[in-house]
């Protein structure tokens, strides 16, 4: 017989395997509605997925046969008298096992979906399998039929578990991802209503360790601009903050991703419609953006000033293709001024395969007679590069590249 020295413990008999599989994908879910604003509003919902994949993840055990060590000792066998109906304890012999295995050690104590009627016995200590086999008198090949019963059983129920929960990681990934995607949306919706309803003069209290990407502070901020080093060739002039310039590429980039995740009518504007979406959250922090503005040779689609001079400047394009977006930094380039110094250039696409569309708009900028330095990377579809101004070469630029995909117009 096989089974441990005090008794019968069956494996695959203690909890239903599918009850957990579902508690599990909902707990993932649960902890995604618990994320604080910050983190989830911050965050690539692709990188928040693949978190809670890896840490919800479920390794199905797989036994490692050839590590399988055993023990021979003398033991007392339970034998039945069948004379006197009763149950005797003999001289005997027994083969203590431990089988090594590699997974998650809580699956033993499921039941899959398919099973029979005999599970085996044994017991699960740490990462190993234990297991006895005990006689009067036990032949070594009869030993060894009874191992091979046992683990050709353990690995059946192991490959139904496999069967099971095959389909596991998509269901969680979905969920969680609805879960992610339902409440983001659900938030931008709020806070652009908050920074709508502080940009008609109602002030909104600011929640403490609020994510300050998309909420409007109580106070509007004002931009410090700060004098650079100074060099002997160039006189000093100010300057945006390098701190305060990425705040203001993380309301583009937050808005941004509001508008990806809206409903196709809204995805559908022309781009003024756009681009005056953006206008909320930087007239919320700033107070001084302002839309399709006169700056030196043209217009752009927004800039920031301070007192008499731009410290920010933007212009809003559809990708239009190759030659569309080379013309777009021209543009750029050509509105701007010897104290122009930080500036971004948001592409909205419509077209099929948004990453081939990217990878391209990094293959052209680093083509174009401007480019001096970069990409520095600010996240899977934004960078920020180093320019020179075409009519000052030693004059050098920051231009931020961000893209959004409003997926294909129909």
């Amino acid at each position: 017989m096989y089974g441990t020295r005090r008794e019968r413990n069956y494996l695959f008999s203690t909890q239903d395997g599918a009850n957990v599989m579902r508690a599990q994908i909902s707990a993932a879910g649960a902890e995604a509605d618990s994320l604080p604003e910050q983190r989830l509003l911050n965050t690539d919902i692709e990188a928040l997925v693949a978190y809670f994949l890896d840490k919800y993840s479920v390794a199905i055990p797989t036994l490692d046969r050839e590590g399988m060590e055993g023990s021979h000792h003398e033991r007392q066998y339970a034998a039945y008298d069948e004379w006197d109906k009763r149950t005797i304890m003999v001289p005997g012999e027994a083969y203590d096992f431990e089988v090594p295995f590699i997974g998650e050690a809580g699956i033993f104590h499921m039941q899959p979906n398919s099973y029979d009627t005999n599970p085996p016995t044994a017991e699960i200590a740490g990462n190993k399998l234990k297991f006895t086999i005990a006689g009067r008198t036990l032949a070594p090949e009869a030993v060894q039929q009874q191992v091979n019963l046992l683990l050709d059983s353990v690995d059946r129920y192991l490959g139904w578990h496999r069967s099971m929960w095959g389909s596991y990681p998509d269901q969680l990934g979905r969920e969680v991802r609805q879960r992610i995607e339902a409440r983001s949306a659900r938030l931008l919706q709020q806070k652009n209503s908050a920074a709508a309803l502080a940009g008609l003069g109602i002030k909104i209290k600011e929640k403490v360790g609020d994510a300050r990407t998309f909420v409007p502070p109580t106070v509007k901020q004002k931009i410090q601009p700060q004098l650079p080093p100074m060099r002997p060739t160039m006189p000093p002039e100010p300057t945006l903050d390098k701190e305060v310039y990425q705040n203001i590429l993380g309301l583009i980039r937050g808005a941004g991703r509001s508008i990806e995740q809206s409903s196709s009518r809204t995805r559908s504007l022309d781009e003024e419609t756009l681009r005056d979406m953006f206008l909320v959250p930087l007239n919320a922090h700033f107070g001084n953006a302002t839309g399709e503005a006169f700056n030196v040779t043209g217009k752009t689609d927004i800039l920031i000033r301070h007192e008499t001079g731009n410290i920010f400047v933007a212009e809003f394009k559809i990708w239009g293709g190759e030659k569309r977006f080379l013309a777009t930094i021209d543009q750029l380039l050509s509105y701007l001024s010897w104290r122009d110094t930080k500036t971004a250039i948001v592409m909205f696409n419509r077209n099929t395969g948004f990453s081939g569309v990217v990878a391209k708009m990094r293959e052209l900028v680093k083509a174009h007679p401007n480019y001096v330095s970069g990409p520095i990377r600010l996240d899977e579809t934004s960078d920020s590069y180093t320019f020179s101004l075409p009519q000052d070469k030693d004059r050098q630029i920051t231009i931020a590249l961000l893209a959004f995909d409003l997926g294909v117009k129909m």
